[in-house]
């Protein structure tokens, strides 16, 4: 080959080496995966009606209970982004005060709030396939006859059978499992996907499995640890009187906050003959949860790990509504169960004698 035609040859493979090592690198790159923050970012482009400018709305997540974001409303409309942990995940959009408020599932990619011709809490939301179900859900249950509970649950049950992947039903299986018990519980955790077992909510179904002890009058009480607010750990069993009453309560629970006085009374009544109180907070705040101690002066031992209804004591003892209370006497016995006013001192005074 003449040296000029081998040169071009030459010339001309490289540049074919590379074209093909450019479309190798192209394809790589279109084939590559969003990362993290790319394929979990959101925007929430929002509408409202007759909302002042300069309104402030939180979107707080609300298994931590932690703002992540505050958002001014403009001519009434506004915009939110950022970065989910976990898609979907769920939120409250809401003022300060809670007037106005909606709960949400946020998945990545872009979603509309549109409350320009409806209430704030009726927005129509799209771009969430997970708050479509959700909507839908609800609106199921709004069709039922008022406080048709047992048709509520049956179509909660029904809904997470059939969607075992669905976070929604790991969501509604969590709130549930209190009032459903183990076995019900376990049944339908079971056929989860490994995702929604993974999740947070199928973490603290597990916990309720594992952990639950499923307490009736006559059994002895189930022991556990918690922090008091100087951050010392206290053992329930280390702080049992004659008669103990262990209460569930917490600083934004307004009976809690309405019963307590006459709890106070009761304490005062019968604490030097042994009647003792081991209150278990559902807060979050512990400044929240220490204000309401000193103002409502529940002078008795306090715990609480600041995580709601994910507590360890509440998961033990299966409360799912507060206030709530077990009567325990001095050998550790259950002897009551929530018990007020008239009820509670009559137990007290068994208890005592």
């Amino acid at each position: 080959m003449p040296v000029v035609q081998h040169l071009i040859y030459m010339f001309m493979m490289k540049i074919r080496l590379a074209c093909l090592l450019s479309l190798m690198l192209l394809a790589l790159a279109c084939n590559q995966k969003l990362s993290p923050v790319e394929a979990n970012h959101y925007t929430i482009n929002g509408k409202t009606s007759e909302m002042p400018d300069g309104t402030i709305l939180y979107l707080t997540e609300t298994l931590s209970n932690k703002i992540v974001d505050s958002i001014k409303v403009t001519g009434n409309t506004f915009q939110t982004e950022g970065v989910l942990v976990v898609s979907p995940t769920n939120f409250y959009l809401h003022t300060e005060d809670f007037s106005e408020y909606v709960s949400i599932w946020v998945e990545s990619g872009t979603m509309t709030f549109d409350a320009s011709a409806t209430d704030f809490k009726h927005a129509i939301i799209t771009g969430s396939e997970t708050q479509t179900e959700a909507r839908d859900f609800l609106e199921a249950i709004a069709s039922l006859e008022e406080d048709d509970m047992e048709e509520t649950e049956r179509l909660a049950m029904e809904f997470i059978g059939k969607h075992p992947a669905n976070r929604l039903s790991a969501s509604m299986l969590a709130g549930y499992a209190p009032n459903w018990g183990k076995a019900k519980v376990e049944e339908l955790y079971n056929p989860f996907s490994q995702a929604n077992k993974e999740s947070e909510y199928g973490k603290r179904i597990w916990q309720y499995i594992t952990l639950h002890k499923d307490h009736q009058i006559g059994d002895r009480f189930t022991d556990f640890e918690i922090s008091n607010p100087e951050g010392e750990s206290i053992k329930l069993s280390d702080h049992l009187g004659k008669v103990t009453l262990l209460e569930f309560w917490a600083s934004w629970c307004g009976p809690c906050r309405k019963q307590n006085p006459e709890l106070v009374k009761t304490y005062k009544k019968y604490h030097q003959q042994g009647f003792d109180i081991i209150g278990i907070s559902l807060d979050f705040s512990k400044e929240d949860w220490e204000r309401a101690i000193h103002a409502d002066s529940l002078v008795w031992t306090h715990g609480s790990d600041l995580k709601g209804r994910n507590s360890l004591p509440v998961i033990i003892y299966g409360i799912n509504a507060i206030p709530d209370n077990y009567l325990i006497d001095s050998n550790g016995i259950i002897i009551g169960k929530y018990l007020w006013g008239e009820d509670l001192e009559m137990e007290i005074q068994r208890g005592l004698n």
